[in-house]
């Protein structure tokens, strides 16, 4: 018989995984295109984007529930690309949980072991195990409709963990809760993770589930990954105008890049000339994007008071929204508009509409994309 930390002795040895060249078709409509990746041993890795990006689809190939024409899925050091689900040794949580709604919460978790035909006394040990480590031991006698959506899930997690996969697919797994509870899970989920040290991807379309999981995300849209890093790397670092507003809230100005000796300038189309580094002479007069965060914006009725700060606007206030820890003012910029965000301190007052503003922001803070 295994020992009461075997669950945890049984997933230790965490496996990479990597995707190469991956293209797969549905009929005539091309859903991955190219998909070159490798996640690391023991990472938490999420594959973040748009309905419809490719996100569940690739997670179902890694799974073996479909078949790309072209590329490979590579497990460890082992081609999975051919092998049907079960020879693949992963554990997956459907979004809609699936348990057995006749079973009680034990037989829906030990069911895994009964159909490998596990030792009784091992499946018994390893059950109760699985129970402990998400917290449900003490209802394991109850049945599905007898739980919280938060119990089901957790039921779900145990299920599959309690078959020891090598890598864990989550299929949008917090989707069917609450607000508050979806934080909640969030931390038992990482927690959990941690605790295995296993392999775990999980799908999602909400970026604040994988920037407060995730160790790195891929971005995708339209079957294409668009960017590949840790959640700040790709908040602070955007390769392109889709990654920089699909994470958090962004500012952009539209216009072209043009260079005067050594330095170069983003000349907007509302005719704003703002420094920035660049040093692709190439993209010269290319149609680009300036990119901002309304974090960085510092706001002011005295200009006086942004000395300090590289680049200035001046501006008039739309509207503000109090968000709790800050405001948020829309402010108007020759014709367009932007988002600011001023912290707020209890007892300030507020700028008021249509006041005139100056706005002032480090040269550090804003950056060049191109679509």
């Amino acid at each position: 018989m295994k020992d009461s930390v075997s669950i945890e002795a049984g997933l230790g040895s965490a496996v990479s995984v990597t995707f190469e060249g991956i293209n797969l078709s549905f009929g005539k409509t091309h859903v991955l295109k190219g998909i070159d990746l490798h996640i690391n041993a023991g990472e938490f890795f999420a594959f973040l984007g748009p309905s419809g990006c490719g996100k569940t689809t690739l997670l179902r190939l890694l799974a073996g529930f479909e078949t790309a024409q072209t590329g490979k899925v590579i497990i460890g050091d082992q081609e999975m690309s051919y092998l049907p689900p079960w020879q693949r040794n992963l554990g997956m949580v459907f979004q809609s949980y699936a348990l057995w709604p006749h079973m009680t919460i034990r037989k829906n978790v030990a069911f895994g072991l009964e159909e490998r035909r596990v030792p009784r006394d091992q499946i018994k040990e390893r059950t109760n195990r699985a129970l402990e480590l998400v917290g449900l031991l003490d209802l394991a006698d109850r049945r599905p409709s007898q739980l919280s959506g938060g119990q089901q899930q957790r039921v779900a997690l145990a299920r599959t963990i309690v078959v020891e996969p090598q890598v864990l697919l989550l299929d949008e797994p917090l989707s069917n809760l609450d607000a508050k509870l979806r934080i909640q899970m969030r931390h038992e989920l990482l927690d959990l993770q941690r605790k295995l040290s296993i392999t775990t991807i999980f799908v999602t379309h909400d970026q604040e589930e994988a920037n407060t999981m995730a160790d790195r995300i891929a971005l995708m849209k339209d079957g294409i990954i668009q960017q590949v890093g840790s959640p700040i790397e790709l908040y602070d670092q955007p390769v392109n105008r889709f990654v920089a507003d699909f994470l958090g809230t962004a500012n952009f100005l539209e216009g072209k890049i043009q260079k005067s000796g050594e330095e170069w300038t983003f000349l907007s189309d509302n005719d704003l000339a703002i420094p920035v580094t660049n040093s692709d002479d190439h993209l010269q007069s290319t149609h680009c994007s300036l990119v901002f965060r309304p974090q960085n914006i510092e706001v002011a009725s005295d200009g006086v008071k942004l000395k300090n700060k590289a680049i200035h606007f001046t501006g008039t206030i739309r509207s503000k929204e109090f968000l709790g820890s800050t405001i948020r003012y829309r402010v108007a910029i020759r014709g367009i508009e932007i988002f600011a965000d001023v912290p707020h301190q209890q007892g300030t007052s507020l700028m008021k509409d249509g006041q005139e503003v100056f706005l002032g922001i480090d040269r550090g803070h804003i950056q060049v994309v191109y679509d």
